[in-house]
């Protein structure tokens, strides 16, 4: 396989030569793997260049800190089907790995890694940590009655504060807004995945997050959340993974919803700028950074992600039966993967083909012998 990969990127860059960097093949490796992960269900005419695309992807992410050659791509398929499989990948697979490859290999003693990670100098030129004596007033402070200014209620920001873990909580419209729409979809066995997740990403230790993107977009994260929740759902129930025909109309269905969320939700008991704290307007860029965000940062490898395989297994047959449109659906038969060599298009001697023939059959004799009864019809010149 490491054999196929190189020769995909010597074609990618002609004028390169014989000698691979190390670290662009690696990459090129990395992204094919997580490829076949998270891009599992691609058409068969795509899944041809799935390596070509991954080596393109490789060489783009680091042709600056390799100072690689003009790449010149000639893909196996046609140059459109092409370039909506580069954009899907590049937008499903994490560029992590390209920031984690860039740099040159380093050598590093055992030392080494310690001092990467604390930033100090080696043991022996480190003094030993010592910790000065309390005094008598700090020494009592803990069994003193906390006066009433200590016990005020905490500011909005003072509950957000990662020095006060255990008032840290999610902003209040979050919890109603995903019951809204796993209502709106029926996916009410899964909002509790969802809330999980966000819980995981926004307080997660116990202290709420530090990240500044996720406090400014916790609106685009509750979208990203969802739709990853229920991708996994309908992976898991049907087989099928999203692909880039049905990842976009699932975005306009999530933003609409979210529209939809803000005008009808409400919260008793709260004014409106307590309420909607941190709510934004979500638009089609904003929920793909989010996707995309999700991807770079790894949360999808948390429990609370892996704790959807038994959600969906416990629930009632039918209960999460995902459509092409991600709405829970009726018990359906067995769907075939795309990578299989039968494909329901290809099946002609099926039941539901049969069926629909015999109606087809019996709507155009119907109309024959309507035609054939109607006077003037069907003459022929005897001249």
């Amino acid at each position: 396989m490491s054999r196929q990969v190189e020769q995909a990127l010597l074609s990618l860059m002609p004028t390169l030569g014989s000698d691979l960097p190390p670290p662009l093949v690696e990459l090129a490796g990395s992204l094919l793997a997580q490829s076949r992960i998270r891009a599992s269900a691609l058409k068969p005419d795509e899944e041809v260049a799935r390596m070509y695309a991954c080596a393109n992807l490789a060489c783009d992410r680091m042709k600056i800190s390799l100072d690689l050659p003009p790449i010149q791509p000639r893909p196996p398929i046609p140059p459109r089907l092409y370039k909506n499989l580069y954009t899907y990948l590049e937008n499903v697979l994490p560029k992590s790995t390209a920031a984690g490859r860039s740099s040159a290999p380093r050598i590093r003693t055992p030392s080494g890694k310690v001092k990467q990670a604390v930033g100090s100098p080696t043991s022996e030129e480190r003094p030993l940590p010592s910790r000065q004596t309390p005094s008598k007033a700090e020494s009592l402070n803990q069994f003193r009655t906390p006066s009433k200014q200590e016990k005020a209620t905490p500011t909005r920001r003072t509950r957000k504060s990662p020095g006060n873990p255990a008032k840290a909580k999610m902003q209040p419209w979050i919890q109603p807004v995903i019951r809204f729409l796993c209502a709106r979809t029926h996916h009410q066995t899964l909002a509790p995945a969802m809330l999980a997740g966000m819980e995981f990403v926004l307080i997660h230790g116990g202290n709420y997050t530090t990240d500044e993107w996720v406090m400014q977009n916790t609106t685009s994260l509750v979208a990203a959340i969802y739709f990853f929740v229920t991708m996994r759902a309908r992976a898991i129930t049907s087989g099928e993974a999203v692909d880039r025909e049905d990842y976009v109309p699932q975005r306009k269905t999530i933003i609409n919803l979210l529209q939809q969320a803000r005008a009808e939700v409400t919260m008793l008991g709260m004014e409106d700028h307590e309420a909607w704290q941190d709510w934004t307007v979500v638009s089609p860029r904003d929920f793909d950074a989010a996707v995309e965000r999700v991807n770079d940062k790894e949360w999808l490898q948390a429990d609370w992600y892996r704790g959807i395989t038994d959600i969906v297994q416990n629930s009632q047959a039918g209960d999460v039966s995902m459509t092409d449109a991600g709405y829970v659906d009726a018990p359906q038969e067995a769907v075939r993967r795309a990578d299989t060599m039968f494909q329901d298009r290809y099946d002609l001697l099926s039941e539901a083909r049969r069926a629909e023939y015999t109606v087809w059959k019996e709507d155009m004799l119907s109309r024959i012998a309507a035609l054939t009864k109607e006077p003037g019809t069907m003459e022929v010149d005897s001249s």
